[in-house]
């Protein structure tokens, strides 16, 4: 077992991401805070780099070190690798030496052009679910002992946390704002249609359907049309 002294490099980079308030951070903020924050809770990482799924492409988009995601560049190509499968299957993958190791020849292979003789891949995971994998790298062989592992999956543990939290932030805040978006075009429709109403003198639905007749004719967003008319109204001299 790992001793978590308040002391240990671990134990400090685990209390700032216990403390860490996600805020106003974007999501690569976060990001960046937990990959900058794994360097200095294991030590034998020359540098990290994250393993995310964007826009529904996995790929390593925030690290310390610009070399990680070339290194991982090869093995999104072919679909194999340490970080891919950490990710896909929710497994810790160590890599003794990039110079032996047979599993992945093309990350190997890469790994050693970069002067990366081993690495540990683990999974960030909450609740069951891989939200990502950490990925470290070192420049020497069997660089990452069984404590260094062991420190590595606790501190993913943790950054698990970090970005399920700062992931339903952002799910709450976007669905905030669309619902506040949505009430606020409803509104307008409303003056929209009262507007109409009152001009042609007819009834709410004939002006819901003049709006929409309007909006189709002229291949604009049924809003648009509703600003534009609740716009000239509010011009024109009472």
């Amino acid at each position: 077992m790992i001793s978590l002294t308040d002391e240990s490099p671990l134990s400090q980079s685990v209390a700032a991401l216990t403390h860490y308030f996600v805020g106003d951070a974007t999501m690569g903020e976060t990001l960046q805070r937990v990959s900058d924050a794994a360097v200095q809770a294991i030590p034998a990482a020359e540098f990290i780099g994250l393993t995310m799924m964007v826009d529904g492409s996995v790929g390593t988009f925030v690290f310390t070190h610009p070399e990680a995601a070339e290194i991982d560049r090869a093995q999104y190509q072919s679909g194999r690798g340490p970080c891919v499968d950490a990710f896909a299957t929710g497994n810790v993958h160590v890599i003794e030496s990039t110079e032996l190791d047979e599993r992945w020849p093309e990350f190997c292979r890469t790994a050693r052009s970069h002067g990366i003789l081993s690495t540990v891949s683990v999974p960030m995971s909450v609740a069951g679910k891989t939200l990502g994998a950490m990925n470290l790298y070192a420049r020497v062989v069997s660089a990452f002992d069984q404590a260094a592992v062991v420190a590595a999956t606790t501190f993913a543990l943790q950054a698990g946390f970090v970005l399920a939290n700062a992931q339903a932030y952002w799910d709450a805040r976007t669905l905030n704002e669309n619902l506040t978006a949505a009430m606020e075009t409803r509104a307008t429709i409303e003056q929209a249609k009262g507007i109409i109403m009152a001009a042609q003198r007819v009834s709410a639905d004939e002006a819901f359907a003049t709006l929409i007749a309007q909006s189709q004719h002229e291949n604009i967003k049924l809003r648009d049309i509703a600003t534009r008319i609740v716009s000239n109204a509010a011009r024109r001299p009472t």
